[in-house]
């Protein structure tokens, strides 16, 4: 089997891969608490997703970028987070690197919404050297993927992707309450008065409409339970896992399709 690692790849050897593409695959991740969830789950699907796409397509994939933008979750412990332009500085050199071995155009496969902004700016940095980038997020294309797999909503959404990646061991469903990102009633701080109301992260809503104001809502959850029993588990697990692998496919789809642009042409603003 060809390797399509980069990390795994000898120097020889990724001259070699440089040479049949100039298309690479990148997934970012952070650590913030997720309730029962694994600190690591967004970086550990991305990861997994990543892999299984380099396998499909024999793109080259770069190892985890584990750290990201991650301010919001700051109060919860084992959260670590890196500054937004920091984020954006080393994306941004890594494409550099990228472009002085050929590439072209990167697929960053992204695990944190944190990260979205950061990303975006390395873009739109790179343009200039005649790179494309595009952003994808498993969690906004499953919304048109798996409305039938989660018809509850998404809130237990992340950690049956979580099951899937990594078994039923890794939930932590002690007794006494839930404490990080999602549960059944997480509780958010009033901070401006009661018209308008907060609805997580920097998300609020005023007469029915929702608004952006960037501050953080969350408090810290220790009451509420988590929304779903350890008989449940498996289930959960077989739900995620359908998920993940129609989140493959399409994501396979889409980076033969990306790896076809010709950039120069697609870039040029004036003939």
């Amino acid at each position: 089997m060809k390797k399509h690692r980069l990390d795994e790849m000898s120097w020889m050897e990724a001259a070699e891969a440089f040479k049949k593409t100039d298309t690479v695959i990148m997934p970012v991740g952070t650590l913030h608490a997720h309730g029962p969830t694994p600190i690591g789950i967004d970086g550990s699907s991305v990861q997994k997703m990543a892999d299984e796409v380099g396998k499909r397509t024999g793109l080259m994939t770069l190892p985890l970028l584990p750290y990201g933008e991650n301010d919001k979750m700051k109060e919860y412990p084992g959260s670590l987070t890196v500054s937004p332009h920091v984020m954006e500085a080393f994306c941004t050199d890594i494409c550099r690197s990228l472009h002085r071995n050929g590439i072209r155009k990167v697929i960053f496969l992204n695990g944190h919404g944190g990260n979205r902004e950061p990303l975006v700016r390395t873009g739109r940095n790179v343009r200039d050297l005649g790179m494309l980038v595009a952003i994808l997020e498993w969690w906004t294309i499953g919304k048109k993927l798996t409305p039938d797999l989660f018809p509850e909503g998404t809130h237990i959404w992340e950690f049956a992707v979580a099951l899937a990646v990594s078994g039923t061991e890794i939930a932590d469903l002690r007794a006494g309450g839930y404490k990080g990102e999602w549960g059944s009633a997480p509780p958010m701080r009033k901070l401006f008065g009661e018209k308008i109301t907060p609805l997580g992260f920097n998300n609020f809503e005023y007469q029915g409409a929702q608004i952006l104001i960037p501050v953080d809502a969350w408090d810290i959850d220790i009451e509420s339970p988590p929304s779903i029993e350890k008989g449940g588990l498996e289930a959960l697990r077989r739900r995620g896992g359908e998920s993940l692998q129609r989140f493959i496919e399409y994501m396979s789809a889409f980076a033969v399709e990306f790896q076809k642009i010709n950039v120069s042409k697609a870039l040029r603003v004036s003939e």
